[in-house]
């Protein structure tokens, strides 16, 4: 019996091996930048170490600013110069638009339905010119001075309260709990981002979750491994909360009290998007969230980058 399977063993080993020689196996006609050679499964994911970004500032003066990594089973292409940057963005940029389908992204941004995540095409254009025309045009960006003007006050006084007991003040702190109250009182007409607020606590586990590692990302056909390690569970939890979080502004805003009661500014991005909702069926409730999600994170990660 065993004897008679070893004919259709061998063929199928020797297809195995062809297969995956195949899929390893890069096209002649296809240009690749340079890159570190790679180790089977992992493929550079051991090169990045502790501090990703000095690692690639590493590799990149070996490999030149234009650099080929394989990130698991993700091939990755590494820019390290402004001038290359701008070459991909700018002249090559429709080629370069499209953004990486990853667990966290996805999930967060209600299936890539945000402008951040949502691949290029006639949807994303749209959300463009929403952003552009409704949300963040001069005009509408001016109209909202007073709450500009009024939360600079409010953390001037903050920080003025510190001369007289002499403590040291945290400008950080200050200067994210204004920036990310200005966000939320344009977006969601009062604020919610109080410093410790349930609101603070979720948007900042979504940020945990952006940066995350799931094994998905890099190893889809083991993708299931995420809900044993509990990132899977701990990512669709946030996004309940986030979902819940902006179901009940949305809520709030459809009452008949709450859509009398504009900022005094005017209408807050919730208002606009709801108002476009009528005249565009296409703008669904998930859109909605997505857009709000894609303010507020936006607005947390440059936190990250200019304070820490």
């Amino acid at each position: 019996m065993i004897a008679s399977l070893q004919p259709f063993l061998l063929v199928l080993l020797l297809l195995l091996v062809l297969l995956i020689a195949r899929r390893n196996k890069t096209s002649p006609s296809l240009k690749l930048p340079p890159g570190p050679p790679t180790l089977p499964l992992i493929g550079n994911l051991h090169q990045l170490g502790s501090v990703p970004h000095r690692s690639l500032s590493r590799l990149s003066q070996r490999y030149g600013p234009l650099m080929r990594l394989k990130l698991g089973s993700r091939p990755t292409i590494v820019v390290s110069s402004a001038n290359m940057a701008q070459e991909i963005l700018k002249t090559h940029d429709l080629e370069s638009c499209s953004r990486p389908s990853l667990t966290s992204y996805t999930k967060l941004s209600y299936a890539s339905a945000d402008i951040a995540f949502a691949a290029y095409g006639e949807y994303w254009r749209e959300l463009r010119r929403i952003f552009i025309i409704e949300l963040l045009s001069a005009k509408k960006v001016a109209s909202f001075r007073s709450i500009r003007e009024e939360e600079v006050e409010r953390t001037m006084s903050s920080i003025s309260s510190y001369s007289s007991s002499s403590l040291p003040v945290d400008l950080s702190k200050e200067l994210i709990a204004l920036t990310s109250t200005i966000t939320c009182r344009m977006a969601f007409g009062r604020s919610y981002c109080d410093i410790g607020s349930r609101f603070q606590m979720i948007l900042n586990e979504a940020q945990a979750m952006l940066g995350g590692f799931f094994i998905a990302d890099y190893f889809p056909i083991i993708g299931w491994a995420d809900w044993l390690t509990g990132m899977r569970a701990r990512l669709e939890k946030n996004f309940t909360d986030l979902d819940r979080f902006y179901q009940q502004v949305i809520d709030e805003h459809l009452n008949t009290g709450q859509q009398q009661q504009q900022c005094d500014s005017g209408e807050d991005f919730v208002h606009i998007l709801l108002r476009m909702q009528k005249e565009e069926k296409s703008l669904t409730a998930d859109k909605i969230k997505a857009a709000l999600m894609v303010t507020k994170i936006s607005d947390a990660e440059s936190h990250k980058t200019f304070f820490f």
